[in-house]
């Protein structure tokens, strides 16, 4: 079993597949990329378990942004059904009872889905969350956790991506 982790760093998004896929970037050709990690990875476990746990902050922050928040996103599974999972960035747009109303940030490896498509996705199904506050990334846990597997120039351009 595969998931599909996504994430286009420059423009501050991401995705998971049974073992988790994430794109990484853009490859040489213009085309993003995509990196498998495995569905027990424990670096990847820790950081999904902290985007849940931290959720809460997340809308707080969404519901009264402060001057110089800006930008955000959720990261969740696109496709929930038995045999496939493709974790991808949304930009959100609302939130309300439970359900954030989102426009797909990364371009879906499965075809039924398409750039910039409006998504309406449950908390439950929330596993990673990101914004700008004062210039600086915030949340972004799964990113964090594959920075170690990014050359040393793609975990920088992330790095400078997000101010981190």
């Amino acid at each position: 079993m595969r998931l599909a982790l996504t994430l286009a760093a420059l423009a501050a998004l991401l995705a998971p597949a049974t073992a988790q896929a994430q794109k990484n970037g853009k490859a040489p050709n213009g085309e993003e990329r995509v990196i498998y990690v495995a569905e027990s990875d424990p670096a990847m476990n820790a950081a999904i378990a902290e985007g849940r746990r931290t959720l809460p902050d997340f809308f707080r922050h969404l519901a009264n942004p402060a001057p110089g928040e800006h930008g955000f996103l959720i990261k969740f599974d696109l496709l929930p059904e038995p045999g496939g999972a493709e974790f991808i960035w949304a930009e959100v747009i609302s939130h309300s009872s439970g359900v954030t109303i989102a426009r797909l940030a990364n371009i879906p490896v499965d075809p039924r889905f398409k750039l910039g498509e409006k998504v309406n996705v449950s908390d439950a199904d929330i596993v990673d969350w990101g914004y700008y506050s004062g210039g600086v990334m915030q949340g972004n846990f799964t990113t964090r956790a594959m920075l170690p597997r990014y050359s040393r120039d793609e975990a920088e351009q992330v790095r400078r991506a997000f101010n981190w």
